[in-house]
């Protein structure tokens, strides 16, 4: 194990901001109540401030007067392997990374970059869970985590394109955009595909799929690579600078959004101009600017529908109105929201990679039964959700408990209610 890799990491990343944002805590504990993770299980260890340990000792130790003494005088430990070992089932198995702990925050310290930044010195220390190096792994040399090779991609595009009737134009250099899916998507959920192909068609859009750049989940941000993230993000601008499309859109993809939209531009060059766009966003400038109609009242009859905000696409991303604009159309009478929603929704707890460790699943399905809660509170019979890696987590979630609801994707709901 490569403890001292860990603590140069650590240290290489505490400049002036990380510096100061420890300063600022004072340990008051109010991030502990906002972790899903904690409020599940009551675990001291899983408050986001403990999560922060290493990292806090590894500034002090090597930068303040005080931590020197301490570690000195035997107050404080050294950073040793079974740290690491035991931080790497807190970073990895119990956070999402979702950051909701920033939202309560009183002294305004942006929480979620820290505990990622401990996730990137895990990953240099080699302390990684073995279930997600295994997918970054695939992803390096199949260019998909779950597996989802040159002839796998094509495969799948040509049965869907054949089963759903739809045209996806692929590889078309001119296009205005490329649209990249997720391998949970073209596996899981290929009915995504159709769905969103539809949309674009129907809008008139000039969009094109990419065989190079055809992954847009990154496995490596899950693992806190730097050098791995900035791998895969560049195979879909180098897809988007070689086929000349000026926007990006992330289909039903939390992380990659964020991946793409903001840490792509603070560690890596993005080809100038281009922009990069969430399916929720669009859909809600398509029905604002009439490109697209929607049936009212289409579903209206199915029972009560509430709608999950996920981490990275509405606290993060910020398409918080556009979900809620389409489902007022689409079900004026049968939407009901969960409490709490919008910036301050629990997360569904599969997010991060936490879905993919096996050995975090009593953590996950502890989170998801925060969930359950909340929808039987509304009466749910249907979840709507914009992100097909917390669509996974609540479809294997409610087979686990047998919760009696539907999962559906917005892009989904909206193919189907489109008016002809």
């Amino acid at each position: 194990m490569k403890t001292q890799e860990a603590i140069n990491t650590f240290v290489k990343e505490t400049g002036g901001w990380v510096a100061a944002q420890l300063e600022a805590c004072t340990r008051c504990g109010m991030c502990a109540e906002a972790c899903h993770f904690y409020q599940a299980t009551g675990n001291p260890e899983y408050a986001p401030v403990w999560k922060l340990e290493l990292l806090r000792r590894a500034y002090e130790q090597r930068f303040t007067i005080s931590g020197k003494a301490r570690l000195a005088l035997g107050i404080d430990k050294p950073i040793t392997d079974a740290d690491l070992t035991h931080w790497s089932t807190l970073l990895y198995e119990a956070c999402t990374l979702c950051n909701k702990c920033s939202m309560v925050c009183p002294m305004g310290i942006d929480i979620g970059p820290l505990l990622h930044n401990v996730r990137s010195a895990l990953s240099e220390a080699e302390v990684v869970p073995l279930e997600l190096m295994a997918a970054v792994n695939k992803q390096v040399t199949e260019g998909s985590p779950l597996g989802v090779t040159d002839s796998v991609w094509d495969d799948r595009m040509e049965w869907v394109a054949d089963e759903w009737e739809v045209e996806l134009p692929i590889d078309v250099k001119g296009a205005d955009m490329l649209v990249v899916f997720s391998s949970i998507e073209i596996m899981k959920f290929p009915e995504n595909i159709s769905a969103i192909a539809k949309i674009l068609n129907k809008a008139g859009e000039k969009w094109t799929l990419s065989r190079q750049g055809r992954e847009v989940v990154n496995f490596g941000f899950y693992e806190g690579s730097e050098k791995r993230t900035k791998l895969f993000m560049q195979r879909v601008f180098d897809a988007a600078k070689a086929l000349g499309v000026k926007r990006v859109l992330v289909t039903e993809c939390g992380h990659a959004y964020d991946a793409l939209r903001w840490t792509a531009a603070n560690i890596m060059d993005v080809p100038a101009g281009l922009e990069v766009i969430h399916i929720a966003g669009l859909i809600g400038d398509y029905v604002r600017s009439g490109r697209i109609k929607l049936k009212p009242g289409a579903y209206d009859n199915d029972g009560t529908i509430t709608f999950h905000d996920a981490c990275k696409i509405q606290r993060r991303g910020g398409h918080i109105k556009e979900p809620r604009e389409v489902l007022n159309i689409l079900a004026p009478h049968a939407f009901k929201e969960m409490t709490p929603n919008k910036e301050e929704a629990i997360c569904c707890g599969g997010g991060g990679g936490v879905i993919a460790i096996k050995a975090a699943d009593p953590q996950r399905y502890a989170v998801f039964q925060l969930k359950i809660d909340q929808m039987k509170k509304v009466g749910a019979k249907t979840v709507a959700m914009t992100c097909s890696n917390c669509r996974l987590q609540f479809t294997d979630s409610v087979k686990h408990f047998n919760v009696d609801v539907k999962i559906a994707g917005l892009s989904q709901m909206v193919a189907d209610a489109l008016e002809d």
